[in-house]
C-alpha cells in the first residue's frame, strides 16, 4: 500500500525538481524523458533466465552448477495450476 503512496509523490519531487532547474515549462512528455533518461537500461537481474517453476530453475542450477535465486512473489490463486 505504501508504494501507491510512494511512487506519485517520488514522480512529482522529480518534476519539482524539474521545474525549479529549467525555465522550461513541465509538461507530461519532458517528465517522462527525463525519468526515461535516468533509468539504467542494462541491468544485471534482467539478464538472468528467469523460470517460472521452482523445480524446473532447481535443475537447471544443479546441471550448470550454478546458485540458486528463489524471488517470491504471491500474488496467484491458491489452484493455479503453473507449477
Amino acid at each position: 500500500m505504501k508504494t501507491l503512496i510512494v511512487a506519485p509523490l517520488f514522480v512529482l519531487s522529480i518534476g519539482l525538481v524539474i521545474a525549479q532547474q529549467s525555465s522550461r515549462p513541465v509538461t507530461p512528455e519532458s517528465l517522462r524523458a527525463e525519468i526515461e533518461s535516468l533509468k539504467v537500461l542494462k541491468t544485471a537481474w534482467r539478464e538472468i533466465a528467469w523460470k517460472p517453476c521452482l523445480l524446473d530453475g532447481l535443475r537447471e542450477a544443479r546441471a550448470q552448477r550454478k546458485p540458486v535465486v528463489c524471488w517470491i512473489f504471491i500474488d496467484r490463486p491458491a489452484d493455479d495450476a503453473r507449477c
